[in-house]
């Protein structure tokens, strides 16, 4: 619809890009979800450093450079300091060595999991690719849920929605170097978490 009207297309990777759902960018999952901007932040410093950055399709960088511009500007504050650039640059070396067949398979392991929380106690909904995924739960239950984990050893990311009822849950994105072992117990942590607040 946005091609057929010559609209850019911006996706905001903040969360979803650099492998989160098992592939450079959410966007990749999808034929003919080209973007023509896509902002990403998070992942890009791995927690080392705050960092953020919009990728631009090649159709249009020619045109936010004029001849009488100068070069594209690494603008804001504090932006593009040596810092950042190093860690960005180990992040994107160790995110291009992970093992993607070990990397996917933990990914469908841990939605294979959740996939089964639909319907034990307050767990209404779960959608998610690789690893990030959304829980959903019955309107009331994400505080004590979130406390009930923590007991367990796990934070989850809380969201709440709009409408009525609003909608709440919490995302589950183990990080992207997890073992095994770390999705057991994230998995455990959680379906524990659940059977104690039904």
């Amino acid at each position: 619809m946005c091609r057929e009207r010559d609209v850019l297309v911006i996706h905001d990777e903040v969360l979803t890009g650099l492998w989160r759902t098992g592939t450079p960018l959410a966007s990749h999952h999808w034929e003919g979800a080209e973007p023509d901007l896509v902002i990403l932040s998070k992942g890009l410093g791995a927690g080392y450093t705050s960092v953020a950055a919009v990728l631009v399709s090649p159709e249009l960088a020619p045109l936010l450079r004029h001849e009488d511009a100068d070069p594209l500007p690494a603008m804001g504050t504090m932006a593009a300091n040596p810092l950042q650039a190093a860690a960005c640059l180990g992040v994107l070396d160790e995110l291009e060595s992970l093992d993607a067949v070990a990397f996917a398979s933990r990914g469908e392991r841990l939605g294979a999991a959740l996939a089964e929380l639909p319907g034990l106690g307050p767990v209404k909904a779960v959608r998610g690719l690789g690893l990030l995924d959304g829980v959903e739960v019955a309107p009331g239950v994400l505080w004590p849920l979130m406390e009930e984990a923590e007991r367990h050893g796990a934070f989850f990311y809380p969201f709440t929605g709009v409408g009525r009822p609003r909608s709440e849950g919490l995302v589950v994105a183990p990080p992207l170097t997890s073992t095994d072992g770390d999705i057991t117990f994230v998995i455990a942590a959680l379906r524990d978490a659940v059977a104690a607040v039904r």
